[in-house]
């Protein structure tokens, strides 16, 4: 089963993992809030130690756009932009196919 909804990958490094861990913790918390999440699923490379990943999954793409706009002045959310030493990669995408 295939849904409409759009998932907003991004990839980043951190220069402190630990911090950067603790700020997306509260960074989840504040966006579970913006109209039009879904969900957020964290993750941690496990082959590159300061590397980290958010699938976050957005009713539309017109809210995936809305929130990326609001992360970047949203007070909330700015410890975990702080963490984040350098964006790899920022990409949204619509799922083909699911099994």
């Amino acid at each position: 089963m295939t849904t409409k909804h759009v998932l907003e990958l991004a990839v980043c490094t951190v220069p402190d993992k630990e911090i950067a861990i603790a700020a997306r913790g509260k960074a989840m918390q504040v966006v579970s809030r913006y109209p039009g999440f879904v969900s957020w699923r964290a993750v941690t490379a496990c082959e590159t130690a300061d590397m980290l990943a958010d699938l976050v999954e957005w009713e539309t793409l017109e809210a995936a756009r809305e929130a990326g706009k609001r992360v970047m002045t949203d007070p909330d959310f700015a410890p975990y932009m702080a963490a984040i030493g350098s964006v790899q990669l920022m990409q949204h995408f619509l799922t083909e196919r699911q099994i």
